[in-house]
């Protein structure tokens, strides 16, 4: 509800201000109206700045609050309230303040006459095209309840592939950064100590090993130019965006295919988010292009994408689903043969739920051997990087026995 100060009049003409909680402007002078009251003048009262809702604004909502909207949402509605009951009731228990805001909005547009599906396209950081796709759907067979809770069980799928793929990322991430900051810190403290010890000690005579010089190189470099590391940050963030970017995604998603271990990995990821958007708008009766061209946008590879497209395409021109899927080569002769198993016996969505299930227990098998792989690996990286700057101090030791001597 938004707060409004307004200035009226009343029968006698005496003036009063105050304020009032309301939809809208409309809703407030109609209300004054009635109890014989004329505005002359009224504001919406602005909420005080506030920065987690500024920041909130930048993101797109996320999944979990979008899991549980639907999930409360067709809880509402199966129990027999409006949609703009439902959606006020949902409203006032999300914690989102930008949320909170969309949905509000939502709720006056559907007050206004506007459908529901319209209401939601209006807000596409909150509401994605396969989301508004299944409420038209569900607004046209009249099951609007049944289809949003089919949406909550696709997100909890969403969320939890999106936590696996997560998880097996984490670990080297975290593991590399740490590698990185204690092989900085040795570089930039350890190493001129030891530097300046074995100048002291030796008087200058003793030469140091090749690799204990490039460390103490290393060291002065980083002690000299250490605002170069300020750039790291500033890059990645670039090469995440060009990441993003429509670009990034058709000159790096080939080769990230073609990464060992992880290319599989993702493969399997755009696969299964493909086949059970596919299966689910099937399922709730959107067309079959219609359903093709939102699952594109789920894939996430470009690669993927192109095949989904090019298949549409001949699909448009009377060809089956299965044989373009085929062609392109892109999708893995197990996807392709079911899929063609499943027109010819009029259960498609059937065998899509099944291919996504088979590839999501495909992604927790490789997830483990990912996990079990690269422990050994980062063990030798990690020791490696550290154990080269280690020896490289110790080298000098045997030397300066010598000058002793």
């Amino acid at each position: 509800m938004k707060t409004f100060v307004y200035t009226a009049k009343d029968a006698s003409g005496k003036v009063i201000s105050s304020q009032v909680e309301a939809d809208s402007h409309k809703a407030v002078i109609e209300a004054l109206r009635q109890e014989g009251f004329f505005v002359t003048r009224i504001v919406e009262k602005r909420r005080p700045f506030n920065p987690f809702v500024l920041i909130e604004r930048m993101f797109k909502v996320g999944l979990k609050e979008l899991t549980i909207f639907s999930r409360q949402f067709a809880l509402l509605l199966n129990a027999g309230l409006t949609l703009s009951e439902a959606i006020d009731t949902i409203e006032e228990q999300t914690q989102n303040n930008s949320f909170r805001e969309i949905l509000h909005r939502v709720k006056i547009d559907i007050q206004g006459g506007e459908t529901l599906t319209k209401a939601m396209q209006k807000h596409p950081r909150a509401f994605s095209t396969f989301m508004c796709s299944m409420v038209h759907s569900g607004e046209i067979g009249g099951a609007l309840d049944t289809i949003l809770d089919r949406v909550a069980q696709f997100y909890e799928k969403e969320l939890e592939l999106k936590n696996k793929v997560k998880s097996a990322m984490v670990y080297p991430v975290t593991v590399i950064v740490f590698a990185l900051a204690i092989s900085l810190f040795m570089l930039m403290y350890i190493v001129p100590q030891f530097a300046a010890f074995y100048s002291d000690f030796s008087g200058g005579e003793a030469q140091l090993p090749a690799l204990t010089r490039k460390m103490i190189d290393i060291s002065n470099w980083l002690q000299k130019y250490w605002y170069y590391l300020l750039t790291i940050p500033i890059f990645l963030i670039i090469f995440w965006k060009f990441r993003n970017s429509k670009w990034g995604h058709k000159l790096l998603d080939p080769l990230v295919l073609r990464i060992p271990i992880f290319g599989p990995l993702a493969r399997k990821v755009a696969i299964t988010r493909f086949t059970r958007t596919f299966g689910v708008l099937t399922q709730s009766g959107v067309p079959i292009l219609e359903s093709l061209e939102v699952a594109k946008n789920t894939a996430s590879n470009d690669v993927i994408k192109r095949a989904i497209e090019y298949t549409r395409e001949r699909i448009r021109e009377g060809e089956t689903i299965h044989g373009p899927m085929k062609r392109t080569k892109v999708f893995p002769p197990i996807v392709t043969n079911l899929i063609s198993v499943g027109e010819e016996a009029g259960n498609l969505e059937e065998i899509l739920f099944k291919i996504s299930d088979y590839y999501d227990d495909e992604i927790d098998a490789t997830i483990r051997s990912l996990a079990s792989l690269i422990e050994p690996i980062m063990i030798v990286v990690v020791g490696g990087l550290v154990g080269v700057i280690v020896v490289s101090l110790y080298l000098p030791i045997f030397n300066l026995v010598n000058v002793i001597k």
